[in-house]
C-alpha cells in the first residue's frame, strides 16, 4: 500500500505565522515554568535581610544607611563598578516611574546562596549571585559586616 502526499507548499505568510505561534508557545510555557520556580523558591528562608538606603556624597562616594536605625553602615568609594551599576539600574527604573532615591531597598541573602536586591517601589528584583562571586561579595559586605569602607 502506498500513501501519496500532495506536495503543495504553504504560502510564506502561513509558514511565518506557524513559526511565530510556536515561538510564542515556547515563550509562554517557559515563562510559566520560571514563575512557578520563583514561587517555590520564595519558601526558602532568608539568612539575613537589611533595609538599606543609598545616598550619593559630595566626594563621589555612596553612603549606605541601615534604614531601620538611620545609621551609616558602609561608605562605597572609588570605582565600585558593579555596585554602582546595580544602583543605576534601580535609579533608572525609579526615574521612569517618577520616583526618587529617598525610599529604601531590601537586600536579602537566602539559605540556598541567593542574594537579592529588591526595590519595593518598582518591584525590581536583581538576583546578584548570577553576576559571580566577586560581585556578590560587594553586597555581602553590606549584609554581614558593620561600618567598613570599600574601594572596590
Amino acid at each position: 500500500m502506498q500513501i501519496a502526499f500532495n506536495k503543495t507548499k504553504l504560502p510564506k505568510s502561513v509558514q511565518a505565522a506557524v513559526v511565530c505561534s510556536l515561538i510564542s508557545l515556547v515563550g509562554f510555557l517557559g515563562t510559566r515554568y520560571f514563575e512557578e520556580t520563583t514561587l517555590l523558591e520564595s519558601n526558602i528562608p532568608p539568612v539575613a535581610t537589611k533595609v538599606l538606603k543609598f545616598e550619593d556624597q559630595q566626594d563621589g562616594g555612596v553612603r549606605v544607611i541601615d534604614y531601620t536605625n538611620n545609621e551609616t553602615i558602609h561608605v562605597i568609594s572609588g570605582e565600585a563598578g558593579f555596585v554602582r551599576g546595580v544602583l543605576r539600574t534601580v535609579a533608572r527604573e525609579r526615574k521612569m516611574r517618577g520616583k526618587g532615591p529617598e525610599d529604601p531597598m531590601i537586600l536579602t541573602a537566602y539559605k540556598d546562596g541567593r542574594i537579592v536586591l529588591k526595590d519595593p517601589i518598582t518591584d525590581t528584583k536583581i538576583e546578584l549571585e548570577s553576576f559571580g562571586k566577586t560581585n556578590v561579595e560587594a553586597f555581602n559586605v553590606l549584609l554581614f559586616q558593620e561600618k567598613k569602607k570599600s574601594s572596590s
